[in-house]
């Protein structure tokens, strides 16, 4: 799935619905409010000027819950398992990630966002699965800024 197809009519305003969707700067700010507000734990992802691999491996690790620890940059599959028991052991039912320079990944490193992106889908995907979180699955938003900040 490419990350053209991800930005292509998603866009629902504050509501935090699962997966990814790209939203407006302002929107951005109204959902993390929002969540706050339900006590939602909001995690603020920024990969720096560019971005790359080593930038969203770095950032994530920097920002997230993550089980086990990631050791390296250089498995993909790693971090998604990673991810994904960093946020079952948190014990929430929802989660809200705000990726606020996605666009600038996107444009300086086009292949490496597309697979950062395809991560971030497939990891929420099987956290909404009860079967892969023991019957508690978590219910994982990840919004991303359609233009830099």
């Amino acid at each position: 799935m490419s990350l053209q197809s991800l930005f292509k009519d998603q866009v629902r305003g504050v509501e935090l619905l699962p997966g990814v969707t790209a939203v407006s700067a302002s929107e951005i700010e109204a959902a993390t409010t929002s969540a706050r507000a339900q006590g939602i734990p909001v995690f603020s992802l920024s990969t720096g000027a560019g971005g790359g691999r080593d930038a969203f491996f770095n950032a994530v690790r920097a920002t997230l819950p993550l089980d086990p620890p990631l050791a390296s940059n250089y498995s993909w599959d790693a971090l998604s398992d990673s991810l994904f028991g960093g946020l079952v052991i948190l014990g929430v039912d929802r989660v809200l990630l705000v990726w606020t320079d996605a666009a600038e990944m996107l444009a300086a490193a086009p292949d490496e966002a597309d697979i950062a992106f395809g991560v971030l889908v497939q990891t929420a995907a099987d956290l909404a699965e009860p079967k892969y979180t023991q019957g508690r699955p978590v219910s994982v938003t990840v919004l991303t800024a359609t233009e830099s900040p």
